[in-house]
């Protein structure tokens, strides 16, 4: 199983310097959503075990990646304004994951948006490349003013020390990570269940399988749309052509794997807009004769 320390080791493998940015803005009604590039994680095949043959290695290759990996993974956040309402879905490793993830509080400060202006943070999921950037170096609360909104079965999951005790060997560091989120912001967390609503105009997807709690955020505005959805796709390389490959980072993988063939078939039936914390571009899901497309 994976382990904090080989994730430390391969985020230093690719250097910040040319790579953490903010995309362009995108436009959702009256919602202005801006991609912040916290960093790039190198995706190794042995992360995603069933692209480990000459099928995956050609899928890497037709992508412009080397056929053997790694698969350059964005991490990102989304920084959400409505109003006067600044929000943050996700904000990326801060210092858990090493020196090639953790930038995105430096994006925010470039951008003009103190900590102190954030009003809410919704956590798609609790693992560590997401809710790193939540926190100081003494592991207290980075944005002081801010609620937290997380999915109650995810507070829960990472917060249980049976489901603690039974994972895999080398995932001790990710319940630290999440328990220690939860602790910095105990007094201005919001848990939800479902499709709740999250704010005017933002509703929580839920999409369970990567994590008990994962969930996506649904923005409508009119009939503009765009569904966030989190660690719905890693590999846009490898798993939107072979959506049943799974990472190991699923809690479930075969939950995992029927959840992200479901919100493929309705992305591309609604033809929805949709933007990913692992996806380097934004888009619409459009159904192949083997597999999905992402395309502008």
């Amino acid at each position: 199983m994976i382990s904090r320390r080989t994730l430390l080791a391969a985020s230093a493998v690719l250097p910040f310097a040319a790579r953490a940015q903010t995309g362009p803005a995108l436009t959702v009604g009256g919602f202005s959503v801006t991609p912040l590039l916290d960093g790039i994680f190198p995706l190794s095949l042995d992360l995603i075990p069933d692209a480990k043959n000459p099928e995956g290695e050609a899928l890497l290759a037709a992508a412009g990646r080397p056929a053997m990996g790694p698969d350059p993974l964005p991490v990102n956040g989304y920084l959400v304004k409505h109003g006067a309402e600044v929000t943050l879905i996700d904000a990326g490793g801060g210092g858990l994951l090493g020196p090639g993830l953790g930038h995105l509080p430096a994006l925010l400060e470039g951008m003009g948006v103190a900590p102190a202006a954030v009003t809410r943070i919704i956590s798609t999921h609790l693992h560590a490349d997401h809710v790193g950037g939540l926190l100081n170096a003494d592991g207290s609360a980075h944005f002081p003013q801010a609620e937290l909104i997380v999915q109650g079965d995810e507070a829960k999951f990472w917060t249980d020390d049976g489901a603690r005790s039974r994972a895999p060997k080398g995932m001790d560091d990710f319940f630290v990570a999440a328990r220690t989120t939860l602790a910095a912001y105990k007094a201005r967390t919001r848990l939800v269940s479902g499709a709740a609503a999250l704010a005017p105009g933002m509703t929580a997807a839920p999409l369970p399988g990567h994590t008990p709690g994962h969930m996506g955020v649904m923005l409508v505005d009119g009939t503009e749309k765009l569904l966030v959805w989190g660690d719905i796709i890693h590999s846009t390389a490898l798993q939107l052509p072979r959506p049943a490959w799974t990472v190991v980072f699923d809690v479930d993988p075969a939950l995992a794997a029927t959840t992200r063939a479901k919100v493929l078939d309705m992305s591309a039936a609604d033809g929805v807009k949709v933007a990913g914390m692992h996806m380097a571009q934004q888009g619409r899901i459009e159904k192949r004769p083997a597999g999905y497309a992402l395309v502008a």
